[in-house]
């Protein structure tokens, strides 16, 4: 699918928070976000947050204390409609534990609004995608 200039622009805003999120880049959170009291953030598993400075707060905490980080997205969608897009991804993460590498997925929402002819992010929603495991022939033996 071939994406217009208004989708491109919105896909690297996307791809841009996936890269800051990688680096640990608060400074670069800071500018892709729209600074406003209504903007939210649900992280997979979590609760929501709102208003910027407690979202603000809560990447600061994450860069702070995780492990190291690597987020990719796919499965990217992009839809917009005048100056509001939202994207639909798959969030591919991998962090080390102990030094175990742990892998995860989660579907995620991000919502950007076009401000100063920039895609400012205002919704981040991710919801972790359990792991299920693939059917067992009955009585658990795998057939050759």
């Amino acid at each position: 699918m071939v994406l217009t200039a208004d989708q491109q622009g919105v896909a690297d805003a996307n791809t841009t928070f996936y890269e800051v999120l990688t680096n640990r880049d608060l400074a670069a959170m800071e500018r892709l976000w729209f600074p406003a009291e209504w903007v939210e953030c649900v992280h997979p598993g979590m609760g929501p947050i709102r208003g910027w400075e407690a979202v603000r707060e809560s990447w600061a905490m994450l860069f702070a204390t995780a492990g190291p980080l690597m987020v990719a997205a796919t499965d990217v969608q992009v839809r917009l409609v005048g100056d509001v897009a939202w994207v639909g991804c798959d969030e591919r993460i991998a962090t080390t534990n102990e030094g175990r590498l742990i892998s995860s997925l989660a579907r995620a929402t991000n919502i950007f609004v076009r401000h100063d002819d920039a895609w400012r992010m205002v919704v981040h929603h991710a919801s972790p995608v359990p792991f299920l495991a693939p059917p067992q022939p009955e009585g658990g033996a795998l057939v050759n």
